[in-house]
């Protein structure tokens, strides 16, 4: 048996560890995410698993194995359900540059409960019929094909992700596709509440949007948010678990560019990870002027003014490059898609809301998969879209090309921030 993820059997561990695994607690999760692989996910209203959980035969099997025994586990589970084992390899697919696509970028909703100055005007935004939005069983089942060309990681986005009404069964239905990094970008107004669930349901980390420690000026930008809400969602996400927590912060100049080194500081006093990212012509057009963009130069002139900047070693293909201020226990990242092109390593491919990969950010081409997933496609018309999606990947973004300082993209919340 190939060790996988006891989530592949599963398909969502919520309800087991309800049921199941109740007396291990909630730091043993990790014990039984290590598993062997099924040849399908097994949907909560199956009934062969239904009666398995109900009549408590697995809690008390559970009982009679060591803990860390997760093949045994699983080979019960898959017994009881009629399922078999089947041992799965996966292999990255790369893109026509050569580039690994192991990271996938969801977005689950473009409902918003704040309305920040540069994402959309004050009067909101037209939203999507919430039968164009993709369901979980539909999410879940895209994930498990980009899983079978070697996707690793997940970020939730929108939108505001924690609106979405099923977010904890989608979590633990993404999770146990063996999805080894799973993450949210949330504006962090519900997160102290829905923290600890989130964790238990199989999320690894939070990244919190938030643009100033100034609580009258957050209520500006946000028009309406609370920032005493934000620090205590970033509390709740440390004591569950979800760490490190992220903070992104984008300077605009005149609004909030003051305040870049104060944001350096957090980082100096506990393990909190802060970003730095450049304004993007995306979004709200009434916001958006040439004056109001800070390059990355600018940006980490002012952010170590609060220390001695170290360089840490670049990992994965992520677009942040990562400092530590001398000592400190937190890291400072800065993300430049304009002043210092990161495409060249770029593994990462977007889902929209409404169902359309979007292999760039910066580009508005994209690849329908919802409507043949509706009409009844085959898993391999569906992968042959995956793949389609991966390889018309370009080489580089064009915003230099194409008249950069004039936002001609669709908002972020629609894009998936």
């Amino acid at each position: 048996m190939v060790v996988a993820d006891l989530g592949n059997i599963l398909g969502t561990y919520d309800v087991v560890l309800r049921e199941g695994f109740k007396n291990a607690g909630g730091d043993r999760i990790e014990v039984f995410r290590a598993g062997v692989s099924g040849s399908r996910p097994l949907c909560l209203d199956d009934p062969s698993y239904i009666a398995l959980v109900s009549d408590r035969k697995l809690d008390v099997a559970l009982q009679q194995f060591n803990l860390n025994d997760a093949e045994s586990i699983a080979a019960f589970i898959v017994e009881k359900t009629n399922m078999t084992l089947s041992n799965r390899s996966t292999e990255t697919l790369k893109d026509s540059f050569n580039r690994q696509i192991d990271y996938l970028r969801i977005s689950i909703t473009d409902s918003c409960n704040l309305k920040c100055i540069y994402c959309m005007p004050e009067k909101g935004l037209k939203r999507f019929d919430q039968s164009d939005i993709l369901t979980t069983d539909e999410i879940i089942g895209i994930v498990r094909i980009a899983a079978k060309y070697g996707v690793k990681k997940v970020r939730l986005t929108g939108g505001e992700p924690l609106l979405r009404k099923d977010i904890i069964p989608l979590i633990s239905g993404i999770k146990s596709m063996g999805i080894r990094d799973l993450s949210i970008t949330t504006n962090g107004q519900r997160l102290a509440e829905m923290a600890q669930q989130l964790k238990r349901a199989g999320l690894d980390r939070v990244n919190i949007s938030l643009d100033t420690l100034i609580a009258d000026r957050y209520r500006k930008i946000t028009r309406g948010g609370e920032i005493d809400r934000v620090w205590e969602g970033v509390r709740e996400s440390e004591r569950a678990g979800l760490s490190p927590v992220k903070i992104n912060m984008v300077p605009v100049r005149g609004i909030n560019d003051d305040e870049v080194s104060r944001f350096a500081a957090l980082t100096m006093y506990k393990d909190i990870h802060v970003r730095f990212i450049e304004f993007m012509p995306i979004g709200n057009r009434e916001t958006w002027k040439p004056d109001a963009y800070l390059g990355k130069d600018e940006i980490m002139a002012r952010a170590a003014s609060t220390g001695k900047l170290v360089l840490l070693p670049f990992k994965g293909g992520g677009p942040s490059r990562n400092y530590r201020i001398e000592g400190a226990p937190g890291m400072i990242g800065f993300i430049s898609a304009i002043s210092d092109c990161f495409c060249g390593s770029c593994n990462r491919l977007r889902l929209t809301a409404v169902g359309k990969f979007r292999p760039c950010l910066f580009s508005e081409i994209t690849v329908d998969i919802k409507t043949p997933l509706r009409n009844g496609a085959a898993d391999e018309e569906l992968e042959a879209l995956y793949r389609d999606a991966v390889l018309s990947k370009p080489a580089r973004h064009a915003l230099q090309e194409r008249a950069l300082f004039a936002p001609s993209l669709s908002p972020m919340s629609q894009i998936g921030g």
